[in-house]
């Protein structure tokens, strides 16, 4: 073998595949390795001992606890955890765009300090605190984050679940926020909310999801595009000015009610909305058996009602209320809660808006249907409201079937037989049945 060939076997086994890359797809290689196996990197080679130490992105998760904390001490070493946490940031050596911490533990307040005024020097684009426990869950303690996170200004997106923080006098806001999402998160003082989301003009996605302590809430955000609200104290919710940029708006389950204003004041805000999701507590008390004929829902494109009790004749007017006042309604996912023992008839209720439907249904392409029931004679008032979707949706494509977990292959076979039976007003309308268990599709 001459020395040139024996020159490109050395150099082969020398470099690696890998290596070549270009720096900036090398950096997102190890973004998507767990943080202990990125900072393992560093014994490959010289060329890669010191790469981890420019993550712009750092997760210390329950996984990360888990494999480095031994699994046979029966309570959380959170000293051990934040000693080792503390270690990778002092040899990180780049720049920190977004922090992670979700593990969850019994009160530390002097290590969330610590790190917390570590992040308050660099600057962060992101940051999460997850404590991974609610806080309604007795024997676990609030968290209380430092005063420190509010010098975080260069601040794009910001996750606080399960914790707490008080607001401090002096703070002038976060110029640059987009993003903010409290999760389980206790507010000490009525309107706080308002006033931490008063300082972030920049905001585009607000989510406030099982939060405590929260009377009235007031939104007054003018470049905000998503918005997401579910809360038990909550009674009202006013938007003050009317956002140009608001495409999607989510109610999920818990809403504390009864809900005072009126629900057209509510929709004449959300007339631009596209994407609306309704659950259960805060359609009842939105409408709280008040029918208002006219909506202002003229930009609305999809419409999700995960909780419909079709049992109940004032549910099925609900629900058609908003479908008439919808002209350009496009998508349609309702989701079954079942029959309760006493059950209303439906046909008077869609026969009472078979006159309305003059600009409605008229572009509704896609259907999703989600039984509650496992039987057929369970799901009748369900199976009439399909049929009545089916003659009045002139160009739909798809109706898809979502039988509850559990129900039978017979039983699944008898409602779809059903629904094929049914007049559709659409050439092109197609039923696919999705499997309960596995989440397959198959078409008629």
């Amino acid at each position: 073998m001459d020395n040139q060939s024996t020159k490109r076997i050395v150099s082969s086994l020398r470099s690696d595949r890998v290596s070549e890359l270009p720096s900036n797809i090398i950096d997102n290689i190890l973004i998507c390795l767990p943080i202990h196996e990125a900072v393992k990197t560093c014994i490959l080679s010289k060329s890669w001992r010191f790469r981890w130490r420019y993550l712009p992105k750092l997760i210390f998760d329950d996984t990360f606890y888990q494999r480095l904390i031994r699994p046979s001490i029966s309570k959380r070493d959170i000293t051990k955890l934040f000693s080792i946490i503390y270690r990778v940031l002092l040899l990180h050596r780049g720049s920190i765009l977004n922090f992670t911490y979700r593990v969850p533990l019994f009160s530390s307040p002097r290590g969330i300090h610590r790190l917390m005024f570590y992040l308050s020097e660099k600057d962060v684009h992101g940051i999460v605190f997850d404590f991974g426990e609610s806080l309604y869950d007795s024997g676990y303690k609030i968290e209380r984050l430092p005063s420190f996170l509010f010098s975080c200004v260069t601040l794009r997106s910001l996750t606080l679940s399960s914790c707490t923080v008080t607001v401090p006098l002096a703070f002038k806001g976060f110029p640059k926020l987009i993003s903010l999402t409290f999760d389980s998160f206790y507010f000490y003082a009525k309107g706080e909310v308002e006033t931490f989301i008063s300082k972030c003009p920049l905001l585009e996605r607000l989510s406030i999801k099982y939060c405590d302590n929260i009377d009235t809430l007031d939104i007054d955000i003018p470049y905000l595009k998503f918005f997401q609200f579910s809360s038990s104290s909550c009674k009202a919710i006013c938007f003050r000015k009317t956002s140009q940029h608001l495409s999607t708006v989510i109610f999920d389950e818990e809403f504390g009610g009864p809900y005072h204003s009126e629900p057209t004041k509510l929709f004449e805000c959300l007339a631009v909305v596209k994407h609306f999701r309704l659950g259960y507590d805060f359609l009842h008390c939105l409408f709280n058996g008040r029918m208002p004929m006219k909506l202002s829902l003229g930009g609305l494109r999809v419409l999700e009602l995960p909780e419909i009790c079709f049992g109940r004749a004032s549910n099925i007017s609900y629900v058609l209320c908003l479908i008439v006042n919808s002209p350009n309604l496009k998508k349609l996912e309702i989701g079954s809660l079942g029959a309760g023992e006493d059950m209303d008839p439906i046909a008077p209720e869609l026969l009472k808006v078979k006159d309305l439907l003059d600009n409605a249904l008229k572009k509704l392409r896609v259907v999703k249907m989600n039984f509650a029931e496992l039987r057929v004679k369970q799901a009748k008032h369900e199976l009439d409201f399909i049929k009545f979707l089916l003659a009045e949706s002139i160009v739909l494509e798809k109706m898809y079937i979502q039988p509850a977990k559990g129900t039978v292959c017979e039983e699944e076979l008898k409602i779809l037989k059903k629904v094929l039976r049914f007049h559709r007003s659409s050439k092109k309308a197609e039923i696919v049945a999705l499997n309960p268990v596995d989440g397959e599709v198959s078409s008629e």
